[in-house]
């Protein structure tokens, strides 16, 4: 689906939020990632985190929350290793890679996370933006507030992310588009993109909010 996206356009930035980096390997992420950032002419921006439960349970995967934070964080480390064009040697208590060097790419990686946490943004070491989310149902995730996204920005630069960063939040279908009104708090946290999450809008309302573009300054 993003490489029909990358070839039909021209301007927008496009990827993925976010790849369950656990459930993938490294290697044929970072192969994904080298063709859609040829495809897109540089427009792709590589999303990653943990991922939701179910995206586990429901195909028999018992690994714990613990398991695959730890995946997640030895993963972006050998992820960003093969995108570097860098010969990649590493042995970690998850994955091993002898002797690989894949063609160097820049692929902008972000990482995700839900505040409030007790322990470090997950996958953060450097990665350059963040998109963090609060605690919701499986399938929609509640908007973070200002607040929220000020503290999940200290506790990414704080596990290795960039100093200067992305910031993305979104909206879920329920809570509204995203609007002027509420912008000015949003960007005073340092968000960077505001996304709306469509996935309960009817095709025809896509559609629509698209050839609409975003809120008008």
């Amino acid at each position: 689906m993003l490489a029909a996206v990358a070839v039909a356009t021209t301007r927008i930035a496009l990827g993925p939020m976010v790849v369950a980096l656990p459930r993938r390997h490294p290697a044929k992420v970072a192969i994904e990632a080298r063709t859609l950032q040829s495809l897109s002419a540089g427009r792709w921006i590589l999303g990653v985190g943990v991922g939701a439960g179910i995206d586990y349970e429901r195909f028999g995967d018992r690994t714990t929350r613990a398991d695959r934070a730890a995946k997640l964080d030895e993963g972006v480390v050998v992820l960003k290793a093969m995108l570097s064009g860098e010969p990649v040697d590493h042995a970690g208590e998850h994955y091993q890679v002898t002797g690989v060097r894949f063609e160097g790419v820049d692929v902008p990686v972000w990482t995700s996370g839900f505040w409030p946490r007790r322990g470090p943004v997950r996958g953060a070491l450097g990665a350059g933006g963040c998109f963090p989310q609060t605690p919701g149902s499986d399938e929609e995730f509640p908007l973070p507030t200002p607040a929220d996204v000020a503290a999940f920005r200290e506790a990414f630069v704080r596990a290795g992310g960039a100093a200067e960063h992305d910031v993305a939040t979104w909206s879920p279908t329920d809570t509204g588009a995203p609007d002027r009104a509420r912008a000015p708090a949003y960007l005073e946290a340092g968000v960077t993109w505001w996304f709306q999450d469509g996935w309960k809008l009817p095709v025809a309302d896509l559609h629509r909010q698209i050839a609409a573009g975003p809120p008008k300054a």
